[in-house]
């Protein structure tokens, strides 16, 4: 997944690049519709939940103390199936899983989506859609959980605790692990 993270990193130092901007959002579009569950359970969000804190960096490295903790929240229809933080996160934490499940159900897409989608035309998210800091963010972390043939996210999957595209990244490579595992 390096060419996202490049991809990312060209983008965030010339977000109005309409070039750059365009690859970017088509990225994170293609990601929202590759990434796509034949159904989606509670035994699904306690699985995948596990495997996005076994995927983080804390996860990978238990006992170092200096790595970056998450949070994982997963819910369905606004019913939350999954919530864990490891050890060493905060409220913080809290705070910003709900400004980015908030977006995520609002917009239908990733946070990263709508944050970039705004960038791209050169004004910030919040002050594009007109909507409080503290309660919507565009920024990574928040991804949208589709059911193939459902037109619109069924839930949302948030991370917090890792820089904004690293949360993002995350994210995608826990999705994909489990969705490789399920096949």
């Amino acid at each position: 997944m390096t060419e996202f993270l490049d991809l990312y990193y060209r983008f965030n130092k010339t977000p109005t690049d309409p070039t750059v901007a365009k690859l970017f959002i088509a990225k994170l579009a293609e990601q929202e519709s590759e990434l796509e569950f034949p159904s989606f359970t509670a035994e699904d969000a306690l699985a995948l939940g596990l495997i996005t804190l076994s995927e983080s960096p804390k996860g990978k490295n238990p006992d170092l103390p200096e790595v970056d903790k998450v949070v994982v929240h997963i819910s369905v229809n606004g019913n939350l199936l999954f919530y864990s933080g490891q050890d060493g996160t905060s409220a913080g934490n809290l705070d910003w899983i709900k400004r980015k499940v908030n977006t995520v159900t609002k917009f239908g897409h990733s946070s990263l989506y709508m944050g970039a989608w705004c960038l791209a035309r050169g004004i910030d998210f919040n002050r594009m859609m007109l909507l409080p800091e503290s309660d919507y963010v565009g920024a990574g972390g928040g991804f949208p959980l589709r059911i193939k043939g459902v037109t619109y996210p069924v839930g949302v999957i948030a991370v917090s605790g890792l820089p904004q595209e690293d949360d993002h990244e995350l994210l995608i490579r826990s999705i994909r692990k489990y969705l490789n595992n399920k096949i």
